[in-house]
C-alpha cells in the first residue's frame, strides 16, 4: 500500500511541477522514479520504447508502466490518476481566468523561461537514456573505456538513419519507429 500512495504523490507531483507535456516530464520521471520506487535505468529505457510504439499521451503510458511495474493493477491505476489530476486542475483554474492569462506579461515570461529549461532536461535525459540503451554503462566514463560492439555500432548508425529520415524527409514518426523494429528484428537481434 506504501509503493501505491508513493506512485499516487510522486505522479502528482510530476504533473503539477513538469512543464513541457509529456517528454517534458521524462526527465522527473528517471529521477523521481529512481529515488523513490527503485525505476532502474533499463526499466526507464523499455518505458521510453514503450511509449514510442503505444497509443495515447507520454505521461499516462508512462506512468501506467512505472505503477504497474512496481506495483501492478493498483500501482498502475494510482499512478495514471496521480498523472491526470494535476492538468485537469489545472486546466480548470486556467479556464476560470482565460482572459487574464492572455494579457499578463508575467505569464509570457514564465513560459519563456520553461521553454529552453524543458529543452535542457530533454537533452540531458537523452545523453543519460543513450548511455544505458547504446552502451549498456552507469557512468559515461565507462563508454570510453570499452571497445564498441557491432550491435552498439549498427544502433548508432539507425538511430543516425533515424534522424536524417525525420529531418531531410519528414517521415512520419509511425513508420520510422516501425522501420527501426524490422531493422532491429532483421540486424540487431
Amino acid at each position: 500500500m506504501e509503493t501505491i500512495i508513493t506512485l499516487f504523490l510522486m505522479f502528482f507531483k510530476i504533473g503539477f511541477t513538469a512543464f513541457g507535456g509529456g517528454y517534458g516530464m521524462m526527465s522527473m520521471i528517471m529521477q523521481e522514479g529512481q529515488r523513490l520506487v527503485g525505476l532502474t535505468e533499463a526499466e526507464f529505457a523499455d518505458m521510453a520504447a514503450l511509449d514510442l510504439i503505444c497509443s495515447g499521451p507520454v505521461a499516462i503510458n508512462a506512468a501506467t508502466y512505472v505503477g504497474y511495474i512496481k506495483a501492478g493493477f493498483w500501482g498502475a491505476l494510482a499512478a495514471s490518476i496521480g498523472c491526470v489530476l494535476p492538468p485537469v486542475i489545472i486546466g480548470i483554474v486556467v479556464l476560470i481566468f482565460l482572459d487574464r492569462f492572455y494579457e499578463s506579461t508575467l505569464i509570457s515570461g514564465l513560459f519563456a523561461g520553461i521553454t529552453p529549461a524543458c529543452a535542457g532536461l530533454l537533452f540531458f535525459t537523452t545523453l543519460t537514456l543513450s548511455k544505458s540503451v547504446y552502451f549498456d554503462a552507469e557512468t559515461f566514463s565507462e563508454i570510453l573505456s570499452k571497445p564498441l560492439p557491432t550491435t552498439v555500432i549498427g544502433m548508432l548508425l539507425l538511430t543516425a538513419a533515424t534522424i536524417v529520415a525525420d529531418l531531410k524527409f519528414k517521415m512520419n514518426p509511425v513508420f520510422l519507429t516501425l522501420a527501426g523494429a524490422v531493422l532491429g528484428i532483421l540486424f540487431l537481434s
